[in-house]
C-alpha cells in the first residue's frame, strides 16, 4: 500500500478541488458509477478512499459488513449521516455499547 495514495470518488462539482492538495480525483454521476469506480480502485494501492454520501449508497450496500469501507464524507447533496451512520455500527460491534448516541450523556445532558 502506498501510505501517500488517497483517492476520492463524488460529483465532479464538488470533487475537482481536491486535485490542489494531491488526491486522485474519480468524478461519477450516480451511486452506479461510484461502485464501479471503488471495486477497481480498492485492488489499487490507495492507503484511503474517500467516498462523498451523496454518491455512496450502493458501495455501503453491497460491503457493509464485508470489510473495508470507505471514509463517507457528507456533501451538499446529501443528508443521511451515512458515515455517522456507519461509525455508530462499528463502534458499537466493537465496545457493545452506542457511544456515538444523541441525546442524555455527557454532551446532550440537560441542566437540571
Amino acid at each position: 500500500m502506498n501510505e501517500n495514495k488517497i483517492a476520492i470518488i463524488g460529483l465532479g462539482s464538488l470533487i475537482e478541488v481536491f486535485r490542489i492538495f494531491g488526491l486522485d480525483v474519480y468524478p461519477v454521476r450516480n451511486p452506479d458509477e461510484a461502485y464501479e469506480i471503488y471495486m477497481s480502485l480498492s485492488e489499487k494501492e490507495y492507503s484511503l478512499i474517500i467516498v462523498l454520501e451523496s454518491v455512496a449508497g450502493k458501495i455501503v450496500e453491497n460491503l457493509k459488513g464485508k470489510g473495508k469501507i470507505p471514509l463517507i464524507l457528507p456533501d451538499t447533496f446529501s443528508n443521511r449521516k451515512m458515515g455517522e451512520e456507519l461509525l455508530r455500527d462499528m463502534a458499537e460491534k466493537a465496545l457493545g455499547i452506542d457511544i456515538i448516541s444523541e441525546g442524555e450523556g455527557y454532551y446532550g445532558r440537560k441542566n437540571s
